[in-house]
């Protein structure tokens, strides 16, 4: 059973197909200035213009990059003053916090609940980070009230919106003054491509790579019609439909924990379920040894994580469980649940109950050691 859906899902079969068909009928380069390019750039816009629409933005707003990361990476080194400092927290993915660090980084603190307490930054400060959803816990972030202090401070607002997209609704987050990144490929969409969007974006944001000038400067390389196209029908339906996926993948996951509950297994939710991604738990599993665990989920065909896919071979658990009060051992005893939009809540039942028994097993088996 396949739990890792915030590392990316399945795409949506009508979004590979028009994938296919762009790919089979505009193989020209978007840039070239013959009909085959023509052809592709048109592809190209309509796709960009489809993004901005949904989002009430102008098309010049919408900036396509490689994923993700490349998003985030380009807001936090492009966007407010250079030269001063970035308001971050622990919450945050290392897409943010690693440029972010560069540029010097000021610190908002989390909850036990992985919420970020915001307070009015310093007066030197050229930048607000917060994330939409922080990406393992799952905690929804407070992003309408940093947009609020941001517009007092004038300073720019980047949200990390990767795990939010058709899941909870983001055009507010747009509305309200924010500069968003998307990553299509966690809500139907193609992997390899991204989304950076927000009004007057194309005023604000400084290029971190050089040559040929493509998306109106800001990010040079050969666009690709094909995930273009794609990724924005998968966009505008996850915009659509996110009302009723969010209200199915949290039915799903009550199943899930019901289960659990009902195997009798020792667990720690840390997840907010009021307050969260509804798709997502993350639950720790005392007198558990973490290096057994992640290895007997996946050979009992549970594939789950400790969160993000980005960090997963990184020797030290994920930097928010530290942040929330976990110690090492306890963080590794930590797994991330997340679930999609077409899941079946009888299968996420029985999944639950597999997790329970392949658990109790451990817990034996260590305070029997």
């Amino acid at each position: 059973m396949f739990c890792d859906h915030n590392a990316g899902g399945p795409v949506a079969p009508e979004v590979l197909e028009r994938f296919l068909t762009v790919e089979r009928e505009c193989p020209g380069n978007p840039a070239s200035q013959h009909a085959p390019g023509r052809r592709a750039r048109a592809v190209l816009e309509q796709a960009r213009q489809q993004i901005a629409d949904a989002f009430e933005v102008a098309a010049a707003d919408v900036v396509f990059t490689s994923g993700g990361t490349e998003a985030a990476n380009l807001a936090v080194l492009g966007l407010g003053e250079p030269s001063l400092p970035v308001q971050v927290s622990p919450a945050e993915h290392p897409a943010v916090l690693e440029p972010a660090q560069l540029r010097g980084a000021r610190w908002w603190t989390v909850d036990a609940e992985a919420a970020v307490q915001l307070t009015e930054p310093e007066p030197n400060v050229g930048l607000l980070c917060l994330v939409h959803a922080q990406g393992e816990v799952g905690t929804l972030q407070p992003v309408l009230a940093a947009a609020a202090m941001a517009a007092r401070r004038r300073l720019p607002l980047f949200v990390d919106a990767a795990q939010t997209l058709g899941r909870v609704a983001v055009e507010p987050v747009v509305a309200a003054g924010a500069i968003v990144a998307l990553s299509p490929h966690k809500a139907g969409g193609l992997r390899g491509h991204g989304v950076l969007l927000g009004h007057d974006l194309h005023a604000r944001l400084r290029p971190l790579l050089r040559g040929g000038g493509q998306e109106l400067g800001h990010r040079p390389g050969t666009q690709s019609p094909s995930l273009a196209a794609a990724n924005a029908l998968a966009i505008v339906r996850a915009l659509t439909d996110c009302a009723s996926r969010g209200a199915h993948m949290a039915a799903v996951r009550c199943a899930f924990l019901a289960a659990l509950g009902e195997s009798g297994v020792q667990h720690d939710l840390l997840t907010p379920l009021t307050a969260s991604l509804p798709n997502t738990a993350m639950l720790c599993f005392p007198h558990v040894d973490g290096r057994n665990l992640m290895p007997a989920l996946d050979l009992a065909a549970i594939h789950a994580s400790h969160g993000a896919a980005c960090s997963s071979g990184a020797p030290t658990p994920p930097r928010i469980l530290v942040a929330i009060g976990r110690d090492d051992v306890q963080a590794r005893a930590c797994v991330r649940f997340s679930f999609g939009a077409n899941d079946d809540c009888a299968a996420l039942h029985a999944a639950g109950h597999r997790v329970g028994e392949l658990v109790l097993r451990l817990q034996k088996k260590n305070c029997a050691g």
